[in-house]
């Protein structure tokens, strides 16, 4: 779905953080993702907080969060620093509800003792309308939208603004 797409990709968001959580890896790809207490940056109506992982999920007050079934985490430099970032489709929602989705970025610290929150790269506003899957080319974030309801989907690109410390919608829309 992605290969005539990745020739124009890019990438949106929301402001990154600077909560951390302690890693006793070097890089993302030495991070036990599933497995770890971190920042998660909002989800649908899940504001940024800390979250405890167990297998994929974890909980934060009266919110239930848990990886996208099925979805790997994705490792690409997305922010032009040269080192490798993790793209994670999260999901959320209140205990017994349906769950928004959101792809979300996260980085290591240089010395890789900390886990830090780029912030949220694709966070539609109504939980019907979901990132589904993604693809990386040259730091950019093209990110494939579902809506369940109309089961109409379509392509958003993101990119890092440095400048801003977050992502930007770059597509036009």
């Amino acid at each position: 779905m992605f290969g005539a797409v990745a020739a124009s990709l890019l990438a949106v968001g929301v402001v990154a953080g600077s909560a951390t959580a302690q890693a006793s890896a070097s890089g993302v790809r030495d991070v036990d993702w599933h497995n770890l207490e971190f920042t998660v940056p909002p989800v649908g109506s899940c504001p940024w907080q800390s979250v405890r992982f167990t297998d994929g999920a974890g909980e934060a007050g009266d919110r239930v969060y848990r990886y996208q079934p099925g979805k790997d985490v994705v490792f690409a430099d997305v922010t032009g620093e040269g080192v490798e970032d993790a793209l994670i489709l999260m999901q959320c929602g209140p205990r017994y509800s349906e769950y928004s989705t959101a792809l979300i970025a996260m980085t290591t610290s240089a010395d890789g003792a900390a886990v830090l929150a780029l912030g949220t790269v694709s966070n539609p506003g109504v939980w019907t309308q979901q990132p589904s899957d993604f693809t990386v080319w040259y730091g950019d974030i093209a990110v494939a939208v579902t809506d369940f309801e109309t089961e109409q989907v379509w392509t958003e690109y993101y990119r890092w603004a440095s400048s801003a410390k977050a992502f930007v919608r770059v597509d036009g829309a």
